[in-house]
């Protein structure tokens, strides 16, 4: 582990939420712009919007954790 610390974990943490959120946005994108079928964009939209979640929730349990 080099150089962790809390903040260094709430910035990794961030940044994975910033590019789900991203990828995400994408998504929707390219289904509106009807260069993504319905079926795959469900499947690849329902993956990042699990991920963004996951990477949400661990980002406010840490801050929570960090504020005690």
């Amino acid at each position: 582990l080099e150089n962790w610390s809390p903040q260094s974990a709430l910035g990794q943490l961030q940044a994975k939420l910033n590019a789900s959120e991203a990828e995400s946005e994408a998504q929707i994108e390219q289904f509106l712009a009807r260069d993504l079928p319905l079926d795959s964009f469900l499947e690849s939209f329902c993956q990042s919007r699990t991920r963004s979640h996951i990477c949400r929730t661990q980002l406010e349990k840490l801050q929570e954790l960090l504020q005690k």
